[in-house]
C-alpha cells in the first residue's frame, strides 16, 4: 500500500500489506447544515438560559478565542452570537475580544484577520500576555493549591463567553470549555501548575478521559475567574459536526460525547511500528508533538514511533528550554523540577511529557522543519523520508513488525480492544 503525506516535501511510503494493522482515522459523519447547527445550539443552551435573556443592554462582554494553532472557526461563529447580544440590547462598544494564546506567540495581522474575519475592526481585540503581571489578577487558591490567575479582563466584565473546540487532549481529556480560561488566558504560575500536573500523569491516563481530576481543577478555576458561557463546535475535518452552547461544565460535557465518537479509534491490538502525522498541530514541534502524545496510545512498549510532521516554526520558539535542554529521561526532570533547576517549567512539562515517550519507544521524526541535530537533541532518531524511516524501524523491530498508521494525529484517540480507558500503560 502506497501512503501520502499532507506536507509539500514529504513523499510517500509504500507499506507491506502483510504486516499493516491498518490505517486509521478520525470519522467524518454526515455533517447537517452549518446554520441550522449554530442556530439550534444558541437558540436551546445547555444549562444556561439563552444569550439574548442572559445579557442585558449595557453589560460588558468578553468573548475569549482560542489562536491560530486551532482550529475553531470563529468567523463563522461570531454573526450568531453576535445577534443574540444585539438582541439582548449590547452595543459594539462593549463587546470585546481577547485571544487566549497562551504561552504561543502573539498572532500575526493577517492571522487575527483569519480567525476573526470582519470582527477584528469592528471590535476591540486584545491578545494575552502570560508573562506580564500587569495585565493579571489573582482570585486566590482553589482548595487543592491551584493558583487561580488569569487575565484581568475577566475580573471586569459581565458576561465571559468562551469560543472553542471540543477535541481530544493530552492532559485535560478533551479540549474546550475552561480550557480557554486555564491556560488559554492563565499566568505564568497557573499555566506552569497545569502543564505540570499533566507530566505526572501518562497519555493513556488522560486523553479521552472526559472527567479526569485535571478538568475538574480547571473548571472550577474558570468559573471563579468569571466564565459565564461556552459556545463550542466539534469539527471533522473543517466542518461543524456539532455545536454546544450553555454553561461551561454543561455543554461542554455534551460535546464530549460527540467529539469521541469522531475522534475514537479502535485498534485491534498495539502495533510494533506505528506512523502518526501531526495534522492539524503542525506548527511547530511544541504543536506536532500531539502526533506522540496519541502514538504512545497505539505503539508497543520498546516499539517504533515515526513522527511525520512540517513543523515550519521548528522547535518552540516560545519555550527556548525545550531545545537548550533537549531529551532527558523522565525521572531526570521529575528532580530537577522539584529541586527548582528549570525556570521555564511549562517547558520542562512537555520536555516531560516527549520523554515518557521516548523512554519507553524508538521515535523517529520526519520534518521539513526541524533538523536532524534538533531532532536528535529532543530524542528522537532523524530520517530524511518515510521510507527511510520505515527501514530504519524494520531494522530496529523484525521484518515481521506490525505496522498502524494515525492520521490526524493530533486530533486522533487510539484504543486498543480489551485496554482500559485511563489506565497507565503495562511495563514491557
Amino acid at each position: 500500500m502506497d501512503l501520502t503525506f499532507p506536507y509539500p516535501g514529504i513523499g510517500p511510503v509504500s507499506l507491506p500489506d502483510s504486516n499493516l494493522l491498518g490505517v486509521f482515522a478520525p470519522r467524518h459523519p454526515p455533517i447537517p447544515a452549518e446554520p441550522a447547527l449554530i442556530e439550534q445550539a444558541l437558540a436551546q443552551p445547555i444549562g444556561a438560559a439563552r444569550l439574548r435573556d442572559l445579557a442585558r443592554p449595557g453589560h460588558r462582554v468578553l468573548l475569549l478565542s482560542d489562536d491560530h494553532t486551532r482550529g475553531t472557526p470563529v468567523a463563522r461563529l461570531l454573526p450568531w452570537i453576535v445577534a443574540e447580544l444585539e438582541a439582548a440590547g449590547v452595543r459594539d462598544a462593549e463587546i470585546e475580544i481577547l485571544i487566549c494564546k497562551g504561552s504561543h506567540r502573539p498572532m500575526t495581522e493577517a492571522e487575527l484577520e483569519d480567525k476573526l474575519g470582519g470582527y477584528r475592526r469592528r471590535f476591540r481585540v486584545y491578545q494575552h500576555d502570560y508573562l506580564n503581571a500587569a495585565e493579571l489578577h489573582d482570585w486566590g487558591a482553589l482548595p487543592d493549591g491551584f493558583p487561580v490567575i488569569a487575565n484581568s479582563l475577566l475580573r471586569h466584565r459581565d458576561l465571559v463567553i468562551g469560543l472553542g473546540h471540543i477535541g481530544i487532549h493530552r492532559i485535560k481529556g478533551f479540549s474546550g470549555g475552561a480550557k480557554i480560561v486555564f491556560p488559554g488566558c492563565a499566568g505564568y504560575a497557573s499555566a506552569a501548575a497545569n502543564h505540570w500536573a499533566g507530566a505526572q500523569r501518562w497519555s493513556e491516563q488522560l486523553m479521552g478521559v472526559r472527567d479526569n481530576p485535571l478538568r475538574e481543577r480547571i473548571d472550577a478555576a474558570a468559573r471563579r475567574a468569571g466564565l459565564n458561557y461556552i459556545v463550542n463546535v466539534v469539527l471533522a475535518g473543517g466542518a461543524i459536526a456539532g455545536c454546544f452552547a450553555g454553561d461551561p461544565v454543561a455543554a461542554h460535557r455534551a460535546g464530549c460525547a460527540l467529539a469521541a465518537g469522531v475522534y475514537a479509534v479502535e485498534l485491534p491490538r498495539r502495533a510494533d511500528i506505528v506512523i502518526v502525522e501531526s495534522k492539524p498541530a503542525d506548527r511547530d514541534f511544541w504543536q506536532s508533538a500531539k502526533g506522540i502524545y496519541s502514538g504512545t496510545m497505539a505503539v508497543q512498549r520498546n516499539g517504533s514511533l515515526i513522527l511525520v510532521t512540517s513543523s515550519p516554526e521548528g522547535v518552540a520558539g516560545n519555550h527556548p528550554v525545550v531545545l537548550q535542554l533537549g531529551y532527558l529521561p523522565y525521572s531526570q526532570l521529575e528532580r530537577m523540577v522539584a529541586g527548582h533547576q528549570i525556570q521555564d517549567v511549562m517547558g520542562a512539562a512537555v520536555l516531560a511529557y516527549t520523554a515518557q515517550v521516548v523512554d519507553h519507544a524508538d521515535c523517529i521524526l520526519v520534518s521539513t522543519g526541524i533538523s536532524a541535530q534538533e531532532a536528535r537533541q529532543i530524542g528522537f532518531r532523524p530520517a530524511q523520508t518515510v521510507q527511510d524511516a520505515l527501514e530504519m524501524a524494520f531494522l530496529r523491530q523484525g521484518k515481521d513488525a506490525t505496522i498502524a498508521v494515525l492520521r490526524e494525529g493530533g486530533a486522533i484517540l487510539p484504543r486498543i480492544a480489551g485496554e482500559q480507558l485511563g489506565a497507565r500503560p503495562k511495563a514491557a
